[in-house]
């Protein structure tokens, strides 16, 4: 089996369990609860954005740059070990009074709030490391097991209705994988040249770069279920939770194969710049309609899709799992759009796309509340955001393709 598609095992399987973790808990502990728990989550998601996620890219790069050229990865990995639990820090001073004050926390559920902060950013971080040290299929088979034990433990919370414990579960699965990997990850570099490359500074950028643009690309619809949280009654705001948990995964079709595409278009991009552009452009189209009736006839059935996953209870959520939808077809197709820029050298287009349609969506939700619900308009700000940031990353895709920049190149990674 190749390593991408054992890596592949890894990721869905912690998919899977993400997803089965929201379903059972808005099965058997109801909307209150479901919106609690996916309000908490949320906020630990934009945290991780923050340094975190981009910090386990940067080690994906760094530590697997050293290693092809026979210099010691322990430098790049405690660099980036050192600026993590900074990080985590500065999470967990911003990450629990905005739990408390905002997000209807306790002091026990501040404690397990600020347990999965770490231990999900520990996560991210692990397995950057993993790949990075070539340990693709390690790395899967914790994915597997730390899955497996937060399902287990899941299992026994709902069985004892421990509404207090609900996160405890997800945040132990994290953590596990995150200390098999950080135990050993400066072990068996003994052979190779400690060199103390690269700077620092080189490190910083990417991260920086990398953190500023996975919060813009994928912060929105983490910061709509927090915003409806905010101002939405606990009922509605777990049928809001239902329908993004439901509307989310569509996006993993388009980013399954938007991996596929990043190597071609790099390869075509490699041969002839202009000729990319062409054979592009019919994928583009291709990937446009395909995707378009793919989410279009999952869209009509939102209502029997929430009834059967959730339960008669949550079928209201369906029209806002449709408008979710909607929002979410626009961002994966700005993608694709967004892989062939990435490997044309316009990063930077493509950072500066998701930042302005983030914030075209936040300032949608604050500014159509008055007169929508708080999930309408959380859904029109996801729906305004991603089709800004679709619109423009698709129109830059179809201009000319410029000559290559290593700086670019430089800033693309992650």
């Amino acid at each position: 089996m190749s390593q991408a598609a054992i890596s592949t095992v890894g990721v869905l399987a912690q998919g899977l369990a993400r997803f089965a973790y929201t379903v059972l808990i808005g099965r058997f502990m109801g909307p209150t609860d479901l919106a609690h728990v996916s309000a908490w989550i949320a906020l630990s998601l934009i945290l991780s954005l923050l340094w975190p996620t981009g910090a386990g890219n940067a080690a994906s790069h760094f530590l697997s740059h050293a290693r092809a050229v026979g210099h010691s990865p322990v430098h790049a990995l405690r660099l980036i070990q050192r600026s993590f639990w900074i990080s985590c820090a500065v999470m967990l001073v911003v990450g629990i009074p905005v739990s408390v004050l905002a997000l209807g926390a306790d002091p026990a559920d501040a404690i397990a709030i600020a347990a999965l902060i770490v231990a999900y950013s520990g996560y991210i971080l692990a397995r950057g490391i993993e790949v990075g040290l070539g340990r693709i299929t390690s790395a899967a088979i914790w994915d597997v097991i730390s899955s497996l034990t937060t399902m287990a433990l899941l299992t026994v919370v709902l069985v004892l209705q421990l509404p207090w414990a609900l996160l405890w579960p997800l945040a132990i699965g994290y953590a596990l994988f995150g200390l098999h990997s950080l135990r050993g990850a400066h072990l068996g570099h003994e052979a190779l040249r400690d060199e103390a490359t690269p700077p620092a500074a080189t490190i910083w950028r990417l991260i920086s770069w990398n953190s500023l643009g996975l919060l813009a690309s994928n912060g929105l619809i983490q910061f709509a279920m927090i915003y409806v949280f905010i101002v939405e009654p606990p009922l509605q705001a777990g049928l809001f939770a239902a329908a993004m948990s439901l509307a989310t995964p569509a996006s993993m079709l388009s980013q399954a194969i938007t991996q596929v595409l990043i190597p071609r278009f790099s390869e075509w991009a490699a041969v002839d710049r202009a000729e990319a552009r062409r054979k592009y452009l019919p994928v583009l189209a291709v990937m446009f309609l395909g995707l378009g009736l793919v989410f279009g006839i999952v869209a009509v059935a939102s209502p029997l899709v929430v009834s059967i996953v959730f339960g008669e209870a949550y079928r209201a959520a369906g029209p806002t799992m449709a408008l979710l939808l909607v929002g979410v077809f626009a961002f994966s197709i700005g993608l694709v759009a967004t892989a062939f820029l990435l490997t044309t050298g316009r990063t930077a287009v493509a950072t500066v796309a998701s930042i302005v349609g983030l914030v075209v969506g936040l300032v949608v939700m604050v500014a159509g509340t008055p007169s929508l619900t708080g999930a309408g308009a959380a859904a029109a700000g996801v729906i305004a955001g991603y089709s800004v940031t679709a619109l423009t990353v698709i129109a830059a895709s179809l201009r000319r393709v410029p000559a290559p920049s290593p700086r670019a190149s430089e800033l693309s990674l992650g």
